[in-house]
């Protein structure tokens, strides 16, 4: 009778061990990107998407969706279930920038998404049609002011960092120049090298291909350093605005309360992958920087530049209905 008892007693506990879970992903995952196709956050997404899908053999499916300055996107990944299977590229216009200028932003960062990891740093480059007459950021400030309101600048977006940093230059210049919005940067490089724009601050992956082709005309580059693959090219710095620094990013978000062993594991692979010598090659040729941050560190990134950009903001004026 014992001996049933303790038998049965072990069958019963074949029914009580608790299943674990399967390894994620079993399924494809998306990545979404609140922008148009041929940008700079699009590029990463694929680049992302493509090792992501070689490290777990499962698809990493790119998926744009842009609009509302990015908002569309961003809320399609905040009411996703929080399994990792819908996960978001975004830069740090649409997460930082959006958040100091918008009188009423659509989400709050740090409240409804989950940052996983930084991913790239990225150029900006300020362009010229080269039907303009002018090769410097001076001879640009010069006709600018000859001519107030009759150049016009576009950017990815009302909010964008091409559209918020194109207005704290125009403050710090004094001119006077008149912005129009696109849905991304790929139509403000190939309108600015049709001369429909005069100039635009765009993303470097976008306008180095048209500056080798003679289609578009490089100023200088917002930032303190030159780009490696245009090494003529002088920084604001050099033209004479020291103060003046845009540098752009893009990370990996999840939704809120995104599971901690995801978010573990998608910090861990992506900083395999943005190790790898072939990723840093390619990305360094698309004038990127691979950048890698832990999930806690790129959270505090995230809220010291939204504080820069309220900062910048303020003293700009400017407030994005």
């Amino acid at each position: 009778m014992r001996r049933r008892t303790v038998l049965a007693a072990g069958a019963a506990s074949l029914f009580t061990i608790p299943a674990f879970a399967a390894p994620w992903p079993q399924r494809p995952v998306k990545l979404v990107t609140p922008y148009a196709p041929g940008g700079p956050l699009d590029l990463t997404a694929r680049l992302t998407a493509d090792k992501l899908a070689a490290r777990f053999g499962q698809s990493f499916v790119v998926e744009n969706k842009p609009g509302a300055n990015g908002a569309i996107g961003v809320q399609a990944v905040m009411a996703a279930p929080a399994d990792g299977y819908t996960l978001l590229v975004h830069g740090s216009a649409g997460t930082t920038i959006y958040q100091a200028v918008m009188r009423h932003p659509a989400f709050d960062t740090l409240r409804d998404l989950t940052p996983i990891t930084l991913v790239v740093y990225f150029d900006l480059l300020l362009c010229a049609s080269p039907e303009m007459p002018f090769k410097t950021v001076k001879d640009f400030i010069a006709y600018a002011k000859a001519n107030p309101g009759k150049l016009s600048y576009g950017s990815a977006g009302v909010g964008a960092m091409n559209h918020v940093g194109a207005e704290w230059f125009k403050m710090m210049a004094d001119i006077d120049i008149v912005h129009v919005p696109y849905r991304g940067d790929a139509p403000v490089a190939t309108d600015v090298a049709s001369g429909t724009l005069g100039v635009s601050f765009v993303s470097s992956n976008v306008a180095i291909p048209l500056i080798k082709a003679g289609k578009l005309r490089a100023l200088a580059v917002p930032s303190h350093r030159r780009v490696a693959v245009l090494p003529d090219v002088p920084t604001m710095a050099e033209a004479g605005f020291p103060e003046f620094n845009l540098q752009p990013y893009a990370g990996l978000f999840g939704p809120a309360q995104l599971d901690k062993e995801i978010v573990a594991t998608m910090s861990a692979s992506m900083k395999e992958i943005l190790a790898r010598s072939d990723m840093a090659e390619r990305l360094t040729g698309l004038g990127m920087t691979p950048a890698f941050t832990t999930p806690a560190e790129f959270r505090e990134m995230i809220r010291k530049s939204i504080e820069l950009w309220k900062g910048v903001a303020a003293k700009a004026k400017l407030v994005v209905e």
